[in-house]
């Protein structure tokens, strides 16, 4: 998958998402000084699922992208759900889906529309996940 990191997400998460087989590139190099909107339109014009580590892009939901992720900072190791979550989704397209990782939850959200005017946005529909991923050899749930 192609994958934007935001400028809060630690440089470090480059290298443990390439050996996932994901193709990374970072803001610092790519888009350094550029608004959130201007972020959300390179990313969708590359094909480019951002990841984040604020609530900045959550913002920017309604409009259309190729997926954003957003992680809570608190988790210990965020890489782990990172990569858990992009092995459920590998092969599905994300286009407009929101994503959120938090602590004791993961759900995506994907954008509604109406019946009468297929083009017009209604509401957002969340939908839980359930993540199984190895940590400390321990298995973790995360609904």
């Amino acid at each position: 998958m192609k994958l934007l990191l935001d400028e809060n997400v630690p440089v470090d998460i480059i290298s443990n998402l390439k050996r996932a087989g994901h193709d990374v590139e970072h803001v610092n190099k790519k888009c350094k000084g550029l608004s959130d909107n201007e972020v959300l339109e390179y990313a969708k014009k590359n094909k480019r699922t951002i990841i984040s580590f604020d609530s900045d892009f959550c913002n920017l939901r309604k409009r259309e992208h190729y997926g954003i992720i957003k992680v809570d900072g608190k988790i210990k190791n965020p890489v782990t759900l990172i990569i858990e979550l992009l092995k459920q989704f590998k092969d599905k397209d994300i286009k407009n889906i929101y994503f959120q990782i938090n602590e004791k939850s993961v759900f995506k959200e994907e954008k509604k529309y109406g019946k009468k005017h297929k083009w017009i946005f209604k509401q957002f529909h969340r939908t839980y996940i359930n993540l199984e991923c190895l940590t400390k050899n321990k298995s973790i749930n995360i609904v």
